[in-house]
């Protein structure tokens, strides 16, 4: 459970520097890989076996990403002048380097929220042996399973944030209450209602996240979170004027065509399955 909230928090914080480094769009898209971390980290702990309908469908979805990642990333125009040109080079080596780093830390985000799904499994996994076993074992509840992962996120990340960025906090506060005044200004009073709608919405999406996980394999889990990414992608778009091109609106659609293909092979494959149960045992004769 420590190492759950521990990779929960993480995740979340790898995702805040990454919509810091790069476009919404962009970080929505690349974290839409996240299928495949978790497909890797299940079959490795032994937690789940994929087939190869469900192997191509994670692979569309992939293709889907990267389709979707250059239809998103920013083209470097050209001039026709030799020292635009040099800048023009400049530029895109910093855009290129920028790209690149804000890939690896919003992977590092996907991996980290992949650990803590397979944490999540293996902990409730191990409940429900000590249950079976003792009967006076209480199980965790959804709810109590969350509020632990948030909690354990409070004792790690607490304090550094307040060393990190306490000081530039109370500076801030200090700058806006001496010049407009926090609430004659109305800042105070917009700044907790952005909090509050922004609380609101982070414990109602986590609270749905568990409760689905504790249901659903982690692949499953993880590739039901591409319906969002994709609407994530649109809506960013929009709303930050980050124009989507033909190639990642392709890209949207071959991943939401691969995340199709992956749950009817699921539901296929857990059909077959509970024909076999059901099948009689043969007699041997005698």
């Amino acid at each position: 459970l420590c190492f759950a909230g521990f990779c929960f928090s993480l995740g979340f914080y790898c995702t805040n520097l990454g919509f810091q480094a790069a476009s919404a769009a962009f970080v929505e898209t690349i974290k839409a890989s996240e299928p495949i971390t978790s497909a890797i980290l299940a079959v490795a702990w032994g937690l789940e076996l994929l087939n190869r309908k469900e192997v191509t469908s994670l692979a569309l979805i992939v293709c889907g990403v990267v389709l979707s990642t250059l239809g998103n990333s920013p083209s470097s125009g050209g001039d026709d002048s030799s020292g635009d040109s040099n800048n023009d080079e400049d530029g895109g080596l910093g855009m290129a380097a920028a790209s690149l780093i804000s890939c690896m830390i919003v992977m590092t985000s996907n991996l980290c929220f992949s650990f803590r799904g397979l944490f999540q499994k293996l902990f409730q996994k191990k409940k429900k042996k000590k249950i079976h076993h003792h009967q006076n074992v209480p199980m965790m509840d959804d709810l109590n399973l969350q509020y632990r992962m948030q909690q354990m996120g409070v004792l790690v990340f607490g304090v550094p944030a307040l060393l990190w960025e306490g000081r530039s906090v109370l500076e801030h506060i200090y700058q806006v209450s001496s010049h407009v005044g926090l609430i004659q200004s109305g800042v105070l009073i917009h700044y907790v209602g952005l909090a509050t709608v922004n609380a609101m919405a982070f414990a109602s999406y986590n609270l749905a996240s568990t409760y689905l996980l504790s249901r659903i394999s982690v692949v499953h889990h993880a590739a039901l979170n591409c319906i969002r990414r994709i609407f994530a992608i649109v809506v960013t778009s929009i709303i930050f004027a980050n124009p989507i091109s033909r190639t990642g609106v392709l890209g949207i659609l071959i991943s939401f065509g691969g995340f199709m293909s992956f749950t009817h092979a699921k539901a296929q494959k857990k059909r077959l399955t509970h024909k076999t149960s059901l099948l009689p045992l043969a007699k041997s004769d005698s």
